[in-house]
């Protein structure tokens, strides 16, 4: 018998893969050197693999997104 207890499928956390800048690009409407250049310079919330793999969580850029940072109000800066 198992200590763990089994999580309901309702409440179970669906896994997104990562995406990489060229995956998530045209979603936000971008080019992917912008949104590298943004995960450089800290602007955007992203994951670096190694010195030269950056990736993008979804849902931690859905959050992004929601919390009013707004890809509008980040290209006119």
């Amino acid at each position: 018998m198992s200590n763990h207890s089994a999580v309901a499928p309702s409440t179970a956390i669906p896994i997104v893969r990562p995406l990489s800048a060229a995956e998530l690009a045209p979603i936000l409407g971008l080019h992917s050197v912008t949104l590298l250049r943004w995960a450089r310079e800290g602007r955007i919330p992203h994951r670096r693999l190694s010195a030269r793999k950056v990736v993008f969580i979804p849902s931690e850029v859905d959050a992004w997104l929601l919390s009013g940072y707004t890809v509008s109000a980040v290209r006119a800066a």
